[in-house]
Parts: C-alpha cells; structure tokens; sequence
C-alpha cells in the first residue's frame, strides 16, 4: 500500500512539473496563440529547438510582444487578424524568426525599423492589407530576406531605392488594384536586372489602359511613360449629379483623387473661376487630406446658397504631369421660378422633343441610334450619346449641343466617317475613289455639313497630287459633282465656313504641284469642269487661245445638254478645252468642230510674260486654266451695292472661265484678256466682271474693277479683262431661265395623244357600265372586276403620261411614283383576280345531295376581292414609302422607284403575281380545251324568242301580260352574251397588252436617242389597241350595251317591241312577276312594291302588271335544266339572270312562212298543251340570249327543233362561280316522267272541251285590223296534276288558261 502511493504521488509531481514548464515555454497562448516544434533544419547533430507560433484568426489588434514569444521561435503567423499599424520594433529580439505571415490584416501604416532584429528573416509576407506609404527605411534589419509579397495593397506606385535594404531578395509580388505602371516606376526593371531578382508574373499593370493586365516584368522601358494628362484610379465627386436646391440651403461637397506625388492639389472652381474661402457668403474650403499616401480628400461645404451659386462646380486634381477635374452641375430655385415652354427641333441630328424644363435646369435627349453606325460617335458610352439644352434664368431656350449624336443622313454619316480617317499616300487615292462615288450623289444632298466634309477632304488630297498624278482626275470629278448641289445647300456651306470658296482654292493649286520638268502638260475633262496646265518658257511664249466646247446631244441648238443629276457623264457630254498657240481668230458662234457647241473662249495676249522693266531670264511657268459651267461655286454672301452683282440683283448668266500663273508674276497686263462666254438667253443690264476672294471679309464677291464688257451677239458676250481670274458675265435674270431649274422634259407627242384615246375609251365603257348597270347582262363579279380594271389602267396611263417626268418638284415626284406603283400592281390583281373566277367556273361542278338536289351555295361578298386586288397593293406602297421615303424619285430621272427598293417593293411581287395569273390562265384554258362540245344539227338561230314553256310567243300587240310564275330550279349567274371561252381569250389578250404597255413605257422614258422614239411609238399603238379592244368588246359588240345607248332616243324606243322583264339576279319563285312592254326601270320599281294590291297601278303608264296564274300541263314533256354554255360558237344560251328576261321583235316587213310558222305554234301554245313542243317542267319561262340578237327567221320553232334537252351522263351542268347571288338545282328526271304521264292521262278527256273553249275567244295576235286596245291576256300555269282548261272571263278580252 505504500508503495502504490507513491507512485500516485510521484505521477502528479510529473504532471504539475509539466504543465509549469509548458507555460513557461509559450506565453503568448493567454492570447489564443498555438505553440508547436518544429523539425530542425539540418538533421543530424546538436541544434537549437526550433518553434513554431500560430496566431491566425484571433483578432489580434497588435503584434504580439516578442518577449511574450517562445525561444527559438523559426515561423510566426499573425494572418487574418485585425493588426493596423507595425511599429518601430514590432519583432525585435527574434533573432531566429525565418518566416513571418502579416496578411490579411488591416495594417495601413509600416513605421521605420518595424523589422528590426530580425537578422534570419527569409520570407515575409504583407499581402493584402492596406499599406500605401512605403520607404526604404521600412525594410531595414532584414538582411537575409529572399521572397517578399505586398500584393494586394492600395499603393499605386513605389518610390524609388524601397528595395535597397534587401540585398538578398530575390522574389518580390507587388500587384495591386491600383498599380500603375508609368515613368515612376520605371526603376524597378533596370533594379531586377542588377540584382538578379524577379517579379513575379502576377505582378500586372493595371493602369494606363494600354498596359492593363500586362505583366510588368514584360514590360520595356519605353513603354513606361508619363505622357499626357495622368490617369487616376481614384476621382470621385460627391454629389456627382445635377443638384436642385432652394436659396438659402446647405449644401456640401467632397472630392476624393488619387495622391500621387507631393505635387498633387485639389482646387475648387465655379464656372471656370478658382474659389476661394469666405465665410462671409457662406463659402467654406476645408484642408486636403492626404490618407495612407493614397488618396487625397477636399471638402467644399456652401452654408448659405445664394442664386449667384448656380452653374457648374469644378473639382480639379492639379499634378506634375497635368490636371483632371470632375463638375457637377448647381441649379438654384427661387420663390418664384420660371419655365422654358416644350419646344420639337429637328436638325441634321434627329427628332429631339425638348420637354417643359424649369428655369436654369440643363435637359437632356438620347440620340437617336443606328445600328451599322462607323466611327467614334458610334462607339461611345451611353452618357455620350445624348444631346443637352440648357433653359436660362429668363425662361429662354439656349442653342443645343447635339455634337455627339449621330447624323440622320446616311450620307452625311459615310462622309463624316471619311473625315476621321487618317489620310496618308498610301491610302490617298483609294478614299478618293470612294469619296468620289458618294459625290456620285451631290444632287441628294441636303445639309451643308456635306459639302463642308467634300471640301475638307478635297483641301487634304491636295498635298499628295504632287506624289499621285491620278489623284488630280478624282478631284476635278469631285468638284464637278459639287456643282450639282442645291444652290441654297452650298450658299450656306460658304456662309458657315468657306467651303465653295475651299474648293476653288484647290482646283487653282492643282497646277503648281502637279506639273514639272517631266511632266509639262495635263487635262481632265469633267460633267462641269474642264482643267488645263501647261508648262510655259516666257521667252518663247507667243500666246494662246483656248475654247471650252461640249458635243450636242441632240437637243436644241444653242442650249447645253442637260444631264440626268447624279448620272455617270457621258464622255461626249463633257466639258473641255481646245487650246492653241498664237491669236487665231475665235468665234462661239461659228465653232468648226462638228456636232459640237462652244460655251467659252480666253485669248491671252503674247504680251502676258513681259515686264517693262529688262530682267534677267524667268524661269519655267506654269499656266493654267479653269472652265465652270455655270457659277454655282462663286457663292454672294454679302448684299452690297458696290459690288458688279449690285446686292444680288444680277446673277451669273454664262459660264466662269479662269487662267493662272505659278512660278512668275504677272500684275497688270499691258494687253488685255479677252473672253467670250455663252448664255442661254438675253437678260438684262449686263455687267463683267471677276471674282475677287478678298472682298466682304474673306467671304468673296464679284467686282467689275478691270474688266468691260468688249461686244455682244446673240446668247455670245465678249468682254476685256486687265488681270488674270475667275471671269463672267453678270445679269439680271428676272424672268430669266434658269439653268440651275431648266424645263420639265416633256414625252414624245405620240405618247400623250395616244394616253388620250385608251382614257377615252376606257372612261366612256366605265360610265356606261354605271349608267346602265340594271340592263347590261353581266354578272355581278364581272361589273364589279371590270370597272375595277378599267379605273386602275386609267390612273397607271394617266398618271404616267402626266407626271412621270415632273423631276423638279420633290413631293409632287414622289406621290407619282407612288400612285403608280400602286395602281400598276392593283391592275395585275385586279387580272388575277378575274383568271381565279374564271378557272372556278370552268372548273365548277354541282354537289349532290342525298335526294337527288344540288345545293345552293351561298352568296359570298365582293370584299376579299377589293382586299386582295387593293389592299396588298396599299401595304406594299406603304411600307416602301414608310422606310424610306426618297424611295420615290431620290435623284431618278424620272419618277419612280429607286433601282434597289424597287426589287422587292415592285419587280418580285410582279414577278409573283403573274406566275399565279399564268398558271390561272394555263389551268382555266386546259378546263375549256377539254370541255365537250355539242355539234347542233341545225345553224344558231340569228333570233330566239321568248318562249312559255320552251315553244310559243307570248307577247302580243297590245297591252302587256304579266306572268305570274312557279318556283323552279335557278340557273347561275353568268355573261349573257360571251360564254367562258370568250371572257378567257378577251382578258388573256387584255393582261398581254397591259404588260406590253406598261414595259414600252418604262423602256420610253429611260431610254436615250432612237430608242426613245421607238419606244414611244410602240407604247401609242399598244395604249390605243388596248383602249380599242376594251371599248369594243365590252360595250360595241354587246347588243345589250347597244341597246342601253339607243334607248336614249324616243324614235328607237317607240320603235322597240314589248319586252318581258323579270328583275335581274333574281330567281323566279312563287309570285315572281314578268313585266312585258316596259322599260327595266319601270319594272324594277313595280316589282318592288308589288307586294301591295296598289303596285299594280304604282309603275304609271310606262308598264303594266298583271297576275295571271299560269299553269303547266304539257304531256311527254321533258324536264330541263338550265342551258348550257356552248363552248363552240362562243354564246351561251341561258343563265338565272336572263332566264326571267323575255326579249321579242315584231316583224311587220317580210314575214316568210316560217315566220308564220312560229305565229302558229305559239298560238297553238296559248290554246293547248302539245306534245310536239315540251315546256319547261317547273313552269319556269326560258329565252336563250344568243351573242347578237338575230331576228326569228331561224328560231327553233320554225326550223322544228325542240327545247333544250336534260344534261346526259356525264355532262355537268353550267358553274356557279363563288360569290355569284344564285344557286343551281338539277333537275330530277324520274319526277318529270311521273308528272308527264299524269298529264296524258287527262289530256284526252279534256279535248272537246278546251277545243270548244278556245274558238269561243278571239286569240288573232296578228289581226289586219289592229290588236285590241287594253286587251289583257292572263295565263294560269297550273301545277301537273290540273287539268288544264281555258275559262272565259268577266270580260269580253279576258282569257284564262
């Protein structure tokens, strides 16, 4: 028991001595620090205990005390805890400290000597903190030290010799978010060379731009500069946006920026001027305060902000190497503000719509945005991509700033972008060349900013003429385009900035650096300019004379060609100069060059290199000369009397010559120059005169001092000029034609004469179509599609005749071009629409029901038709005119679609409608090829009369019968003179024309020479066939339109036999009524009120109505249905709407016996049913109406034939084409045959009977003595079982059958 306590003891002894000895040992662990061994360096042999002390993540806000630190202590880690600031001393005494780990702390301030005593220190790390002051003395004591890492700091450059107290170091990471790498650190790479360290490639450049993320290390010397105005990592303003306050608030401000060096100031600016402290008017400026060597901070505070406080407050970072400033803008309010009103500008920028903005308050605008912009403005920030106005104390809109927007103009853009490019001779001539296509266009220019960039660009090709021989044609081309501009255009180009003036200036210059010694002579001829140099020996120089001509073009004589605008020139319509030497005698009026017309002359005298005073020898001289067709580049801005243009009141009337010295001087010519310039016509108070650059301050005018005029000739004015320039003759042109406008060209006098014709013959069938729309037998599709197609190729000939060539009135151009491409796309609907409908009747086939009836379809509106034929056209117009409306004309010489819109806005849609119209015409012709036809036993009779029943006459010579008539089967509307095979080959024959005349004249008016007349021509005699043929078909070999023209006429009208009328498009149903011997109208209004037992008496004099029940009881009578077209002799011979129409003649000279015959059978109608001529089953009354109203010499009752027979198997009945207003009913023949011998059955019982009836009454219609006055003939037709009988009426003229 002793024993084992004590050695109880002795174990508690060792523990306790233990945990003594523990805690002597790491001190620092009260402080959450973990002490651990750690293996010795070199294994093997005595050595020191090395340790081991991790004090990561406690929170720590100081370093710990190294006294506190274990002996021996190799590796110490303080990361991730709260240190701020390493004093001077901070690890003095741990002399065997190998590694020490500082990051991620928030150390911002490294006193000097903080690492002394620290002798064996090889690694440090100091990453991710926020130091930013660093020097040389912070790393002494560290002799030994070989990798180092302040990555992760705030420090943005590092003063120079940091690293001189670290011999050994051999590894260094510096990378920092703000690390700039400019002049300032260009220490570092020769001090990495010397000592053989590295940089560490994590160690990038951030700033400036063009070395951010570029591994320092990499870097060369040169590329480490200060250059510029410095950039700053940090410059900040608070408030940083526009502040509105009241008078009288506080307001403060706070400006933070990058500390650089010593020489960095923040300093105060309201509207540009320095501020200063006064307490007095509130103004107070606080002390900078400089942070960590970093940053740099500013306070302004504004206590009592008074009115004056408004406008911009400037924040500016002055440094060694440049300034940088922020601004912010101050609006004060006062008690009683005012407002700028809304105000809409529009400017070669863009719609900007400036909203009601408060007084002193800049309002801001996006700018409008393109998708394919080029060039600087398009590749900015959004804040640059606004437009700003400032609304002033006063309530007053200022000018705008709309710098940084876009143009609006395509070709203000291209131009624009060519006056950023760098211009240099390698590139020179090929942005020539590519400019010059774009001045292709001046005559669409429509800003002066245009013709400022040519003239820019121009000014700049220049300088390299000399290096680019061909660069002198490009520029010459480009000035003559330039000359195409609107005269107002380059007015204002020359009032804002020169630009004419610029042009001019460079086409004189061309000479001087163009010729030399090899190179002694050079011409460019242009549309507008002729250019001529020569190299001149003044001693051997004996004059020269000089001729500005340009061929004819046919057009009249004494009048210069006029060019389409924007069109490549035709070489023989150039401009050019004809020069020789000596002083032959030239005239303008009798010029020898053949087809050729002569615009102006110079002749310089031989005295022109003499000097009155002897000299020694002139070197080479340069002449050259210069021919303006017109003055459009010498703009007048100024309006003084005493200038030759006399305040504008005289213009330039002739072309503007001009001849030149380089390389000798020429002053005052002993002899004077003369000149003979041409003008169109003789105006008024002329007057010589120059050009003079220096006048009107700098802006040019033309003067008359040296010059007069020397004789005068028709349309030639020759004058005398006393010094070499740009010489012409001014007028007064009050009343004067104008070049610049010229005339409206007119069309070939065949085009006009014969537009007029197709519109005669096209209106006079459209307003007789209207006129007599209730008589013309037409369906109602058809009247409709027609008029529709005669109106559209009316408006296509007639706007094209009248405004296709009315180039000169913008707008009035455009909406011809647009009405035309409109109504010539509405016309090839409008005659795919009529293929459609005639391939669906041709094609056309009854349904059958389950009972043996076809169904009736529906009527369908006209509308899809008036939206397919108007509507598509009118979307396409629109939308092409919606994108762009210079679409329309935009420089064509005629008015029309520009060539690229029209592909697809026109010529595919084109193309699209007549594949669908030809594969219409192709199927709607094959339907009709392979349609049976029906030989006819006997030849179409010339006239059909109406019929009852199918046989018989029912019209009589006096008074009128009225038919009150059964239901029966509707026929479907269709032409009552033309079958399917006519309207097909008319309306292919119609479409082929209009194609023809819409393609002669388009080839009219674009072509030149003798393809114009051609054209022309072919275009008069396509108008007046096609005016001919539609006038003919539809309304000269129409009996119908025929007889609504001679109803006119009370001779013919009298003339006319009783018709028999049933209201057109109406089916004859139950108490339908048949109105004979009176006029359409008539019966139409009689038949609309017949519903009442007044009607009768309600149609007057002019038509009579009676309501006789007529019966049918016809023995061995076959059912018909509706007639069938014929295809073979073009006529058809029934339809519903004339089915119900019963058309008669009376014949009183040469009735033959088979005019008899005919009386008979109808009489023998009216008295009995016959069984040798069937009538119509339903009761219904059928009139076949044949192409042209023959008389009834042939009529099928005295030829013997029977009415028309029932549709055998296989043979369809006629189409009832969509959309017509009746339906169709096949008739049921097992019905037919039950009725028929029903009737037989009764037909013999009944014949004493009715014989004896029908000789009590007088039925003579064709008595010697004349018809009975007011006699009425009533006929019952009686359903199939009655027995059909003749009744005597209450009166004596009354007979019932």
């Amino acid at each position: 028991m002793r024993r084992a306590a004590a050695a109880v003891a002795l174990v508690l002894l060792a523990a306790a001595l233990a945990a003594g000895g523990a805690a002597r040992s790491c001190p620092v662990q009260s402080l959450g620090c973990k002490c651990g061994a750690e293996r010795p360096k070199a294994p093997g042999g005595p050595a020191a205990p090395r340790r081991r002390v991790v004090c990561s993540g406690g929170g720590l806000a100081v370093t710990p005390e190294p006294r506190l630190l274990p002996h021996g202590t190799a590796t110490l880690l303080l990361s991730n805890n709260k240190i701020t600031v390493l004093e001077n001393g901070s690890f003095f005494g741990l002399r065997a400290l190998e590694k020490l780990d500082l990051k991620n702390n928030l150390i911002s301030t490294v006193q000097p000597g903080a690492f002394l005593g620290l002798p064996e220190l090889k690694r440090l790390d100091l990453s991710n903190n926020r130091i930013g002051c660093l020097s040389a003395s912070v790393f002494q004591g560290l002799p030994n030290l070989l990798r180092l890492n302040m990555s992760g700091n705030i420090f943005s450059s590092l003063p120079p010799g940091v690293f001189d107290e670290l011999p050994s170091l051999k590894v260094v990471d510096f990378a920092t978010e703000y690390l700039t790498c400019d002049c300032n650190l260009r220490w570092v790479l020769p001090w990495a060379r010397n000592r053989s360290a590295q940089i560490s490639e994590r160690t990038a450049c951030v700033y400036p731009r063009h070395l951010h993320a570029f591994p320092l290390r990499s870097a060369r010397e040169n590329q480490l500069r200060c250059a510029g105005a410095p950039e700053l990592h940090t410059h900040h303003l608070i408030p940083s946006l526009r502040q509105v306050v009241f008078q009288g608030d506080r307001l403060p401000f706070q400006c933070t920026a990058t500390y650089l060096d010593n020489s960095t100031q923040i300093r105060w600016y309201h509207n540009r001027e320095l501020v200063e402290e006064d307490e007095r008017t509130g103004v107070i400026v606080e002390e900078s305060l400089i942070h960590d060597c970093t940053f740099i901070t500013s306070e302004l505070i504004l206590s009592n902000i008074h009115v004056s406080a408004n406008g911009e407050w400037e924040c500016s970072v002055s440094t060694s190497q440049g300034n940088v400033s922020k601004k912010v803008e101050i609006v004060v309010l006062e008690t009683s503000a005012s407002y700028c009103p809304a105000e809409r500008v529009t400017n070669n920028r863009g719609d900007f719509r400036w909203p009601r903005t408060l007084a002193g308050i800049t309002a801001y605008q996006p700018c409008l945005q393109y998708p394919f912009a080029a060039g600087p403005a398009g590749g900015g920030s959004a804040a640059e991509k606004q437009a700003w106005r400032r609304c002033d104390r006063a309530g007053r809109w200022e000018e705008g700033d709309y710098s940084h927007c876009l143009y609006t103009n395509d070709i203000t853009r291209v131009l624009y972008t060519f006056v950023l490019m760098p211009i240099n001779a390698s590139n020179a001539l090929t942005l020539a060349h590519q400019l010059r296509v774009y001045t292709a266009e001046a005559a669409n220019f429509s800003d002066m900013v245009d013709v400022l960039y040519v003239a820019q660009m121009i000014e700049k090709f220049i300088g390299y003429v000399d290096q680019i021989k061909q660069l002198t044609d490009v520029i010459v081309e480009m000035a003559s385009n330039i000359m195409l501009v609107d005269d107002h255009i380059l007015w204002m180009s020359q009032k804002e900035e020169k630009a004419c003036t610029s042009i001019v200036r460079s086409l004189e210059k061309i000479a001087a650096h163009t010729l030399s010694s090899n190179s002694q002579h050079m011409a460019v001829n242009s549309r507008n300019i002729a250019f001529e140099a020569y190299v001149v020996k003044p001693e051997s120089y004996v004059g020269l004379s000089c001729v500005a001509f340009q061929r004819r073009d046919g057009g009249p004589a004494g009048r210069p060609p006029q060019a389409e605008p924007g069109a490549e020139p035709v070489p023989d319509q150039q401009l050019r100069l004809r020069c020789t030497t000596g002083r032959p005698n030239v005239s303008l009026t009798s010029f020898h060059i053949k087809n050729s017309i002569a615009l102006a002359s110079i002749q310089l005298p031989p005295s022109l290199f003499a000097s009155p005073v002897p000299s020694t020898p002139l070197a080479d001289c340069k002449l050259q000369l210069l021919v303006f067709r017109n003055g459009k580049l010498f703009c007048s801005t100024g309006n003084s009397s005493r200038l030759a243009d006399d305040g504008k009141r005289r213009s330039v009337a002739t072309p503007v010559i001009y001849a030149g010295t380089y390389g000798c001087g020429v002053g005052n010519l002993s002899e004077p120059v003369t000149v003979s310039l041409r003008h169109p016509g003789e105006g008024a108070d002329p007057v010589a005169a120059y050009w003079n650059f220096e006048v009107l301050g700098g802006m040019g005018g033309w003067s008359a001092e040296g010059c007069q005029l020397a004789a005068r000739e028709p349309n030639v004015t020759s004058l005398h000029c006393r010094h070499l320039s740009n010489v012409a003759v001014l007028m007064e042109l009050s009343g004067f034609p104008s070049e610049a406008q010229g005339a409206v060209e007119v069309l070939h006098p065949a085009m006009y004469t014969c537009t007029a014709v197709l519109l005669l013959c096209l209106f006079t069938t459209i307003i007789t179509y209207i006129v007599n729309h209730g008589t013309i037998l037409i369906p109602r599709k058809g009247w409709h599609m027609l008029l529709n197609l005669c109106f559209h190729i009316a408006m296509t000939a007639a706007i094209f005749a009248g405004g296709i060539t009315l180039t000169g009135y913008l707008i009035v151009c455009q909406a011809v071009g647009i009405i035309l491409h409109y109504s010539s796309l509405s016309t090839l609907l409008w005659m795919a629409v009529k293929a459609r409908v005639l391939y669906k009747e041709a094609t056309w086939k009854a349904p059958q029901q389950p009972d043996g009836e076809a169904s009736q379809p529906a009527p369908r509106p006209m509308l899809r038709f008036y939206l397919i034929a108007g509507g598509i056209p009118l979307i396409i117009c629109g939308i092409t005119a919606a994108v762009n409306i210079h679409n329309y004309h935009d420089n064509n010489p005629y008015c029309w679609l520009v060539w690229r819109p029209s592909l697809g806005a026109f010529y595919v849609p084109v193309a699209f409608i007549l594949l669908v119209t030809w594969i219409y015409f192709l199927c709607a012709g094959l339907s009709l090829q392979c349609r049976p036809s029906r030989r006819k036993d006997v030849p179409e009779p010339l006239e059909l009369p109406p019929r009852l029943g199918g046989t018989g006459d029912l019209l009589t010579d006096s008074g009128s019968i009225s038919v009150t008539l059964n239901s029966g089967p509707p026929c479907p509307e269709a032409d009552g003179v033309y079958s399917l095979q006519v309207q097909f080959w008319a309306l292919v024959t119609t479409h082929a024309l209009y194609i023809a005349l819409w393609t002669f004249g388009a080839m009219a008016v674009s072509q030149r020479w003798y393809l114009n007349i051609v054209f022309s021509c072919l275009y008069g005699v396509t108008a007046v066939v096609l005016g001919f043929f539609i006038f003919i078909h539809h309304c000269v070999r129409r009996r119908d339109v025929l007889n609504s023209w001679f109803s006119c006429c009370p001779s013919y009208r009298n003339a006319l036999p009783m018709q028999a009328y049933v209201h057109p498009g109406l089916a004859p149903e139950d108490g339908s009524q048949v109105f004979i011997g009176c006029d359409p109208e008539a019966a139409h209004s009689a038949a609309s009120s017949s519903s009442s037992p007044s009607s009768a008496s309600s149609a007057g004099g002019r038509c009579k109505l009676t309501n006789l029940q007529v019966a049918q009881s016809q023995a061995d009578a076959r059912p018909t249905a509706c007639p069938e077209p014929d295809p073979t002799d073009g006529k058809i011979t029934g339809a519903s709407r004339h089915t119900s129409n019963l058309h008669g003649r009376r014949n009183h000279r040469g009735r033959t016996k088979p005019c008899r015959d005919g009386k008979h059978h109808r009489l023998k109608m009216l008295r009995g049913p016959s069984s040798e001529h069937p009538s119509s089953e339903s009761g219904s009354l059928h009139n076949s109406h044949s192409e042209s109203y023959h008389s009834g010499r042939n009529s099928p009752v005295s030829s013997g034939r029977v009415g028309p027979r029932p549709p055998q198997d296989g043979e369809t009945v006629p189409s009832h084409s969509e959309g017509s207003d009746g339906g169709r009913r096949a008739p049921d023949f097992a019905e037919a045959r039950r009725r028929s011998a029903s009737r037989d059955n009764l037909r013999q019982a009944s014949a004493a009977e009715k014989e004896a009836k029908r000789r009590s009454y007088p039925l003579n219609v064709a008595s010697h003595n004349g018809g009975l006055k007011g006699s009425k003939y009533d006929i019952n037709l009686a359903s199939a079982d009655s027995v059909a009988g003749m009744k005597t009426g209450l009166w004596k003229s009354e007979t019932t059958v």
